[in-house]
């Protein structure tokens, strides 16, 4: 019997495909299978930074992949100031969770985070799960949580092409 919990120590068991987008996003990630809601996809890794750490390499490379801020509640003992906040940068050090491109609030994707077997119960692990049924073929979308209006955030705004009717960033997006 396996244990239901543990599905990511098992790795990724669904047969996935990183592709070229025609929609102008670049890479993408999609399933070659029809998957459940409530999924496993894989887990989200990179390199774990600080926000003023990533400020600075953001400022030295203009090919950045977007990165995840972890909330600080998820494992600090404390309440960590905006410079310390944790980050999972995926640019130089990642898997095909990198490929997962943005979709604004109806994405296919929810990141949960997951607390592996580890005595350090600061670190968690970022999974990608279903957040309902997907067909196959489908792109795999995550909410980045941009705010397309801010000017201060650590994704910087883009040109949002999700297409989703909820787009809160696209050029067909009115903002008045």
């Amino acid at each position: 019997m396996q244990c239901g919990n543990r599905v990511i120590q098992r790795g990724i068991t669904c047969n996935l495909q990183v592709f070229f987008t025609n929609e102008g996003k670049g890479w993408g990630l999609r399933t070659l299978d029809g998957l459940p809601k409530g999924a496993f996809i894989c887990e989200l890794v990179g390199e774990v930074l600080t926000s003023s750490e990533l400020h600075e390499r953001k400022a030295k490379n203009s090919k950045h992949v977007d990165q995840v801020l972890l909330d600080a509640s998820w494992g600090s003992e404390g309440v960590l100031r905006d410079e310390e906040a944790l980050c999972v940068d995926p640019t130089f050090y990642g898997n095909v969770g990198r490929f997962v491109n943005h979709r604004c609030y109806d994405a296919n994707l929810v990141i949960i985070p997951v607390e592996v077997e580890t005595p350090d119960r600061h670190y968690y692990h970022l999974a990608l799960f279903t957040a309902k049924k997907i067909e196959a073929f489908e792109e795999l979308t995550r909410d980045y949580g941009i705010d397309f209006d801010g000017t201060d955030d650590l994704n910087k705004a883009f040109d949002c092409m999700c297409g989703s009717k909820y787009c809160r960033g696209g050029p067909n997006n009115s903002k008045d």
